[in-house]
């Protein structure tokens, strides 16, 4: 058999010597671009030195077109030389994409799988099983089961992943947006594959192509303003996307203003963007009720005053932002001078002037900010107080914070994070049991005594309690808290030491109460 040694640039691959395009369809159209003037007769002469030509494209003033060979063995031998010479001019040759090339021709006797007896339920079953690559692939072939795919479309394309997406050529991107880009709702997932060279296209034709998609979530996709602008400021753009992840997507302040006409937009997730400073938060469009910034570690604080732009906004992350500078400012000062460390910067103070109807706050608190100010917001029903791993040793919340809690009828749920065992002290575990309307609340980690644990007693409202990782509640503390509280439904007690299985025998008859230890 003849064969075709490898070019070191070509766009199509050899086997048996037949050249086939990335989606394994063969060659038998290939594209001519010419240095000089030439007559479409030329080419016809020159070409058919490799086989017989049945079709010339040309175009004059651009000097580009297309051969068709007859057979795909003798577009092979053409491609063989990247670049011809004919009469002193250069022409120079590529494979013609997938979709560019003629229907394959049919073997005698060859049956078509249009024609074969298998039921349609059996085809459904070949679905299943085949990558959505695969299924393009087929589709193309078989018009039986193009028709099956289109139809199983309707519910198994509503989700798409980034992974199934970095397995598909660029004539398979176009297939996938034909036949199933109205059925997808939600697109999902990251990183891109290192090798895949098709995000570009994907882009383009994902507004045009997609006018359900509701739902984009990308996590550690790097998004250039190229990206930005076909994704939502262009007129194909997702306009109509109801919820956005781009987490660890490298964006930066001006990347958020091609967001503006998301004007359908909810729910927005930026985490992990460290190159948000906030100085355009204020440009998002005004439809955001829930806002993510978490990690993003150079957002400066003071910036989120901006968002007084966003009217509906009720839930705001934003722990461990400006993480660099808080262990920066921790790092330079000595320890007796932490008590006289300027409050005033009015971080708190503006956020709840800028956003007082938030009703969930997720925050990382600082010994020297003024979180007191966050018993403000009257509207808020959860909050989320983080620890910041500085040295020296742990530092403790605000109790000031603490007693504004007691002030807010509104607070429903209170969590602590990521805190050291001396996060919260004894005077803040005897104020946030003054806490009467709490429904649940996360204590873990903290170093209390078992007397300490018992004002816990005072939480009748309580539902949910999580004392996970405490040091010194042991069983019988758990077993007067649960009977105390009479409308707990699940206590959290994991990787308590004194804790044993002991105790779920001894709370069994409390039937609607949950103990996870």
């Amino acid at each position: 058999m003849w064969r075709i040694p490898k070019p070191r640039h070509r766009n199509f691959y050899v086997e048996n010597g037949v050249a086939y395009t990335e989606d394994v369809k063969e060659v038998r159209r290939v594209e001519v671009l010419a240095n000089l003037p030439i007559s479409k007769q030329s080419l016809v002469e020159h070409f058919s030195s490799f086989g017989s030509v049945e079709m010339v494209q040309w175009d004059e003033e651009k000097l580009r077109g297309s051969v068709l060979f007859e057979e795909a063995t003798q577009a092979a031998k053409a491609l063989y030389c990247v670049v011809h010479k004919y009469n002193g001019c250069e022409l120079c040759l590529r494979a013609s994409d997938t979709g560019d090339q003629p229907p394959d021709k049919e073997e005698p006797g060859r049956q078509s799988a249009d024609c074969l007896p298998i039921v349609d339920d059996a085809w459904g079953l070949v679905l299943d099983y085949l990558p959505l690559n695969a299924r393009l692939n087929f589709a193309s072939s078989c018009q039986r089961f193009q028709t099956i795919y289109q139809l199983e479309s309707q519910h198994m394309s509503r989700v798409l992943n980034i992974k199934q997406v970095c397995m598909l050529t660029a004539w398979n991107i176009k297939e996938l947006m034909r036949l199933s880009g109205e059925h997808i709702q939600r697109l999902e997932g990251g990183p891109l594959h290192p090798c895949w060279p098709h995000f570009n296209q994907f882009v383009q034709l994902l507004g045009s192509s997609c006018p359900n998609l509701t739902e984009l979530s990308f996590h550690g996709i790097s998004l250039t303003p190229y990206h930005m602008q076909n994704l939502f400021e262009s007129p194909n753009g997702l306009h109509k996307v109801t919820s956005l992840a781009l987490r660890r997507c490298d964006l930066s302040d001006r990347d958020l203003l091609y967001l503006q006409p998301l004007t359908q937009l909810r729910t927005l997730d930026l985490r992990e963007n460290h190159g948000l400073w906030g100085s355009t938060l204020g440009n998002l469009p005004d439809s955001v009720e829930t806002l993510n910034l978490s990690g993003c570690e150079n957002l400066e604080p003071t910036l989120l005053s901006n968002l007084e732009a966003l009217p509906l906004l009720r839930e705001l992350r934003c722990p461990q932002i400006r993480l660099r500078n808080f262990n920066h400012d921790w790092l330079d000062i000595h320890e007796f001078q932490v008590e006289n460390l300027a409050t005033d910067e009015h971080v708190y103070r503006e956020l709840v002037q800028s956003c007082p109807l938030l009703e969930v706050l997720d925050v990382t608190v600082c010994p020297y900010m003024d979180e007191p100010q966050l018993g403000g917001l009257s509207h808020l029903r959860t909050l989320v107080l983080r620890a910041i791993p500085l040295e020296p040793p742990p530092y403790q919340v605000n109790n000031s914070l603490l007693l504004a809690l007691v002030e807010m009828d509104s607070l429903r749920h209170l969590e602590f994070r990521e805190g050291g065992p001396g996060f919260v002290d004894a005077v803040g575990l005897k104020i946030i049991s003054q806490l009467k309307e709490i429904r649940s609340l996360v204590l873990r980690n903290q170093d209390f005594e078992a007397h300490e644990l018992r004002q816990l007693r005072k939480l009748n409202a309580l539902e949910l309690l999580d004392l996970s990782d405490s040091p010194h509640l042991s069983n019988e503390i758990a077993i007067q808290l649960a009977k105390t509280l009479s409308g707990l439904r699940q206590l959290k007690v994991e990787r308590c030491p004194l804790i044993s299985r002991r105790l779920i025998e001894i709370l069994k008859d409390r039937t609607m109460l949950q103990v996870d230890i």
